[in-house]
């Protein structure tokens, strides 16, 4: 892991996930881009061009001098590691521009706890999960950064899957030698089908100089039984793999807000799988 975007919007859940981000930067020395989208003010026409120009040039100053602050607050010395932007533009559009731009290899932005979804994030979070080709690690607004030993992976087993999907949770797992629980939650009585089995084998690789272990769930409703799971085998992180209207979009639903990330208190990874 080489780059970190870190989406600012100067939230008490934007400020958590700067602080796990540092922390994780620091165990694989990576580098920290912090990144604030702010829209312009609308023209309008009594105001001359020009002075729009002058204001447009101040909002990006207070902008970069609130984001000098905030990392402060994060970060007390000096780090070349840590490159601090401030983009015009809508927040989907230029997270997934920077993160391209920048070569990220993981997103991580906070996410508000139940009730608190009309903030900005609620929507943004969930929005880049589902668009961008970015691994995106969403960091609850409580969760405290510490080691990764166990990592919980909720898979469907999709034999569509490349094995490349997994690699950052095989770096992040290999870094902290992390135990990982593979655990399918399935209909009751249903048997695996022959891709399933396949998908099942291609885990099983792609995880197997790990300590890893797999666990078959039965339960109608996917996210009581993956509740159900985390709270009877407690875990550091909750990764999954998200396909296109697959396995996660169950769980996410049509929501703007993630039900798992509410629901647990640990960061939740999303993979993507295109």
């Amino acid at each position: 892991m080489k780059n970190i975007l870190v989406p600012m919007d100067f939230s008490n859940a934007s400020h958590n996930a700067g602080k796990y981000a540092i922390s994780l930067a620091g165990v694989f020395d990576a580098n920290l881009i912090f990144l604030y989208a702010y829209m312009p003010p609308p023209v309008i026409d009594e105001i001359s061009a020009s002075a729009l120009l002058v204001s447009n040039a101040e909002l990006i100053e207070g902008y970069e001098e609130k984001m000098e602050q905030e990392i402060e607050t994060l970060i007390k010395e000096k780090n070349s590691k840590i490159k601090k932007l401030v983009r015009e533009g809508f927040a989907l559009d230029i997270i997934k521009e920077m993160a391209l731009e920048n070569n990220v290899d993981v997103i991580v932005m906070g996410m508000k706890g139940k009730g608190k979804s009309s903030h900005t994030f609620g929507s943004t979070t969930t929005t880049i999960i589902r668009r961008t080709s970015v691994p995106v690690m969403v960091i609850p607004e409580n969760a405290v950064y510490h080691s990764m030993n166990k990592i919980t992976l909720a898979s469907d087993f999709d034999a569509q899957t490349e094995l490349k999907r997994y690699s950052l949770l095989h770096e992040l797992a290999k870094r902290y030698n992390s135990e990982i629980q593979i655990v399918n939650v399935q209909k009751k009585e249903l048997v695996l089908t022959p891709g399933n089995e396949i998908g099942k084998m291609n885990t099983d690789v792609a995880f197997s100089d790990l300590n890893h272990r797999f666990y078959i769930i039965e339960e109608d409703n996917i996210e009581k039984g993956l509740n159900k799971f985390m709270e009877e085998n407690p875990s550091d992180i909750l990764a999954m793999v998200a396909h296109n209207h697959s396995y996660i979009e169950r769980i996410f639903g049509n929501i703007h807000t993630t039900k798992m990330s509410y629901q647990i208190n640990i960061p939740l990874l999303v993979l993507q799988n295109k």
